[in-house]
């Protein structure tokens, strides 16, 4: 399924996440470390557009740069369209991705900035801002549920 709106979103996310390198989920007493090696690696794999990355977002409360990307995806009513609807994501995503100077190792200092019961958020920094990565976990699954730029 082509859906022109996923093009826009995957073109517009990772556009935003590839401009920062053109300079030069928890649980109960959760501290977010376990989720700090989770979060880059969904990243990375999302950034390589590696298929095997679409169990590692949680598709229906996802969020990518301010866009709601569940709320598309919750809206496609069969598994065929919603399958279409994650690699066209993915492949935008990482296409825009290098297509824009986008590189994986600008992004340093992996950290977790804030971890409770329920998610834990995982910062990373880049010439061009802060990349900011929610982890939660839902029915027992640790996934990806948003990408955040702050500059």
């Amino acid at each position: 399924m082509k859906n022109p709106l996923l093009i826009s979103f995957g073109l517009a996310a990772a556009i935003a996440l590839a401009a920062c390198g053109k300079k030069s989920v928890g649980t109960v007493g959760n501290t977010g470390t376990a989720d700090v090696s989770f979060a880059r690696a969904t990243f990375e794999s999302l950034a390589r557009g590696d298929s095997s990355v679409e169990t590692k977002i949680d598709w229906k409360t996802f969020k990518s740069l301010g866009i709601d990307i569940a709320g598309q995806y919750v809206i496609i009513k069969t598994e065929a369209d919603q399958k279409g609807f994650r690699d066209g994501f993915i492949t935008q995503f990482s296409a825009s991705f290098r297509e824009n100077g986008g590189k994986i190792e600008r992004f340093t200092s992996w950290r977790p900035t804030e971890a409770d019961a329920l998610k834990t958020i995982v910062a990373a920094d880049s010439p061009n801002g802060l990349l900011k990565i929610t982890v939660t976990a839902r029915d027992g699954v640790k996934r990806l549920s948003g990408l955040e730029m702050v500059k």
